[in-house]
């Protein structure tokens, strides 16, 4: 069974953290909650009215957290003399591509983006915090 849980009723989450998504260091883990409180107010208001709502505010936020995230991330990876740094950071720069292309998208033709964003989240970002962040997070725990 996933640890990811995406639903589309109303009052509950898209998107649901569980504490098997930890990574065992309290900062990125604070850091992906976070992304995740981001990523369903964004589903919530593109099922509202995209045209009409505050969607381009909430991909900002998106953004600048999400590459935030990123950088706090790196910076633990140089510390920690991570043997991975230069294939994650890469990895960093394609969802950071992908996000800001969602944002430049919905600015220039608002309208139903909502399959793309939920795409980039199930297939991209999360998976990103499972895989890539799950062995940063082993890697930064066998160290300490």
């Amino acid at each position: 069974m996933s640890n990811l849980q995406t639903i589309n009723e109303s009052e509950t989450p898209y998107y649901t953290w569980t504490e098997a998504m930890a990574i065992g260091h309290p900062m990125i883990d604070e850091d992906h909650r976070h992304i995740f409180d981001i990523a369903n107010r964004l589903q919530a208001e593109l099922l509202e009215d995209p045209e009409h709502s505050i969607v381009g505010e909430v991909l900002v936020e998106l953004i600048e957290h999400t590459g935030g995230h990123f950088a706090r991330e790196e910076a633990l990876m140089q510390a920690a003399k991570y043997p991975g740094y230069a294939v994650h950071k890469h990895e960093h720069e394609v969802l950071m591509e992908m996000v800001n292309d969602l944002h430049h998208r919905f600015m220039n033709r608002p309208g139903n983006i909502t399959a793309d964003v939920a795409e980039f989240f199930r297939k991209s970002l999360i998976p990103h915090f499972m895989n890539w962040d799950m062995k940063l997070g082993r890697s930064i725990l066998a160290a300490e």
